[in-house]
């Protein structure tokens, strides 16, 4: 496997992760897997693998031409939406094509569910984060790459290059490609470390749970776990629909008057919010998800910094809320 255009996420734990490369998303989760943090299987598409793409189908020039009409008065809708367009439109190198596939393969290959989302770098450049779900062949594979690699091209994110002076043909945008966690069969959310303790949010199925319904956890991680629970009503969730899409059903009974994670899960979540902060060095939001098919957790992503919460009563029961300012 040719390590400049594709890299295991699960296979760097000696060879130093450049996040310029693989992107902020994909090396983060790196680095959480060389602590033993189960994160789902997969790859990241590099920087040099989208910068093939744009000389391979002489992109370039079409990005130019698209920014001078822009500078010159033209539309910024119209003048990003050719650029994507244009994209979408292209091939993918043939090399780039044969890492991609061959990584693929590795997963499984076709009938292999896996999701696909940018992966960009630090600069906050506005662009939107595109995420495809439970793709299950090759060719969904690249053509999902594909948009990714498109969505650089956003219409906040030109903007935001242009006011910021950055050099739209040295941006980049690394993809990440990663087996499908089956949570909308199991359940998912935060943990974040808060003083001595560890606070874990949870709701059934996909996404991050809205405060006011998702169980709340309070865990200190210590020799002698101490673990608060406060079982939240999670009148709904998001589940997978077809075509690859998501949608919101309401849940079962059983499903509200249960609580989602067992105590042992809430032990792991809390050591890895405390491997995460200590590999990161900084505060980190730990987002995770429970497959409901292995019973396995999952760290999806982790973001530096951890929104400030308060306890609140509402309606009997404790609910953390967000410190807003």
């Amino acid at each position: 496997m040719n390590p400049e255009y594709v890299v295991r996420l699960n296979g760097a734990a000696e060879a130093a992760v450049d996040s310029a490369q693989v992107g902020a998303k994909a090396a983060r989760l790196t680095e959480l897997a060389r602590d033993g943090i189960r994160v789902p299987e997969g790859f990241a598409v590099t920087a040099a693998a989208y910068r093939e793409f744009v000389r391979d189908a002489r992109l370039g020039p079409t990005i130019a031409q698209a920014i001078r009409r822009y500078r010159a008065g033209r539309d910024l809708v119209v003048a990003a939406a050719e650029i994507r367009s244009a994209f979408r439109d292209a091939w993918l190198p043939p090399a780039v094509v044969d890492e991609i596939l061959a990584a693929y393969r590795e997963l499984g290959g076709d009938g292999t569910e896996v999701a696909v989302r940018c992966s960009p770098g630090t600069l906050p450049d506005g662009v939107q984060d595109e995420v495809f779900l439970h793709l299950d062949t090759a060719q969904d594979v690249l053509a999902a790459c594909r948009r990714c690699f498109a969505s650089l091209f956003g219409t906040v994110a030109v903007g935001n290059r242009e006011a910021l002076g950055v050099d739209h043909i040295r941006a980049a945008m690394p993809v990440l490609v990663q087996r499908m966690v089956r949570a909308d069969l199991g359940g998912s959310g935060t943990a974040h470390g808060e003083s001595t303790f560890v606070r874990v949010r949870a709701s059934w199925g996909l996404g991050e749970p809205p405060p006011a319904e998702a169980d709340q956890y309070s865990v200190h991680p210590g020799p002698r776990p101490m673990i608060v629970k406060h079982r939240g009503a999670k009148l709904t969730k998001t589940v997978y629909t077809d075509p690859r899409g998501t949608r919101t059903v309401e849940t079962t009974p059983a499903e509200r008057a249960a609580f989602v994670l067992a105590d042992e899960e809430l032990r792991e979540l809390a050591c890895w919010s405390v491997l995460a902060d200590q590999r990161l060095r900084r505060p980190t939001t730990l987002e995770w998800a429970k497959d409901g098919v292995s019973g396995e957790l999952y760290a999806l992503e982790a973001r530096p910094g951890a929104v400030p919460q308060v306890v609140v009563q509402a309606c009997g029961r404790s609910v953390l809320q967000p410190q807003l300012g």
